[in-house]
């Protein structure tokens, strides 16, 4: 669901901001500091209640106590306010239960600096990535992974008890299981459109294929290896096995593809999964999501940023894109640019 018009205020430095925005290209321009991620943030804890940085406390704009975020929608209106360990959320002037909520009044697609690098990450970059894209294919998928990190905390936290036998076995094994057939389904269908995107771009640099590993021993069903581990989890005070620890691997010719391409190619690689996920979603008539993208042109060149929103353009979804400088924006792309300056507006133009 796009969005029409933004109000933030008291997000790090920016006091007040309003923005009336495209329906397709929104370019946030300015030197560092100048409140370009703020925007892109501010538009996260909208749609998610959370931040994508480390703690909320830090939030809000310096000797303020609090901070709004606020969007026009077609035909909705959307607020969140937090002051201190209190938070608020409205939909329509109705409080919304549960920031789970969000995820599907206002998707979003967002790239930043601790997830653009995601295929040479860590397995938990790629897990969160991988169920980004299936809880938007799968209404199912949300609620089957509740109930698994609901019976993994349980278990853990029996583990530590040291109480004899474990009861919560059956509740892990059982969505356990499910995560991963899910998992799997929805790789075969995105890594076809993963090849198409890279190829398309990359030219020569053929033969990539994606794997996901479940998390357990390989040929083992996981409840014989929770039985296996049992005595290895009782002492840790944690599980071991599970679709927690699972992998999502990136190869090109057998070889894994950190090890052979470079940032920028790695950069482009992510971004084309992403692009795959949401081409999913397109086509089976969902909706899309808003793309956040916070330093659109880093280690791209000038051919790969023209790839990236042309590929873009094709899906007809929102951005909002961060750039230091409009030279860094391809000639062709239309759409809003902001200038800002110390988290204000200096002028808006359209082109």
């Amino acid at each position: 669901m796009p969005l029409e018009a933004l109000h933030i205020q008291s997000v790090r430095c920016i006091e007040t901001l309003e923005l009336k925005t495209d329906h397709q290209w929104n370019w946030l321009i300015g030197a560092n500091g100048a409140g370009k991620s703020s925007v892109l943030e501010a538009i996260h804890l909208l749609g998610t209640g959370q931040t994508w940085r480390h703690g909320f406390r830090h939030v809000q704009r310096e000797g303020d106590d609090a901070y709004l975020v606020s969007a026009q929608l077609p035909d909705h209106f959307l607020a969140l306010r937090r002051r201190g360990e209190e938070r608020e959320i409205r939909y329509d002037g109705e409080p919304l239960a549960s920031a789970w909520l969000l995820l599907d009044i206002l998707p979003l697609q967002s790239l930043h600096d601790d997830n653009s690098h995601f295929v040479s990450g860590t397995a938990e970059d790629r897990r969160r990535v991988l169920d980004w894209g299936i809880y938007y294919a799968d209404r199912y998928y949300g609620t089957v992974f509740r109930q698994y990190r609901r019976a993994l905390q349980q278990r853990n936290a029996w583990l530590k008890s040291d109480h004899g036998r474990q009861p919560w076995d059956d509740g892990v094994i059982v969505a356990g299981e499910d995560i991963q057939q899910r998992r799997q389904a929805h790789l075969a269908a995105v890594q076809p459109e993963v090849v198409t995107l890279w190829e398309r771009w990359s030219g020569s640099l053929t033969g990539l294929s994606l794997h996901l590993h479940s998390g357990w021993k390989e040929g083992m069903a996981l409840g014989d290896c929770l039985l296996r581990d049992h005595e290895q989890d009782r002492e840790a005070g944690y599980t071991h096995s599970g679709p927690h620890r699972a992998n999502l691997a990136f190869r090109i010719r057998s070889k894994p593809a950190p090890d052979i391409l470079s940032r920028g190619q790695l950069r482009v690689l992510g971004l084309a999964y992403r692009l795959a996920q949401v081409k999913i979603l397109k086509r089976a008539g969902l909706p899309l999501p808003t793309f956040l993208i916070d330093d659109f042109a880093a280690e791209l060149d000038a051919s790969a940023r023209d790839w990236w929103v042309n590929e873009l353009d094709l899906l007809g979804v929102q951005i909002f894109a961060a750039v230091t400088s409009a030279r860094q924006i391809p000639a062709t792309v239309g759409g809003s640019h902001f200038c800002l300056a110390a988290g204000q507006l200096e002028k808006e133009t359209a082109s």
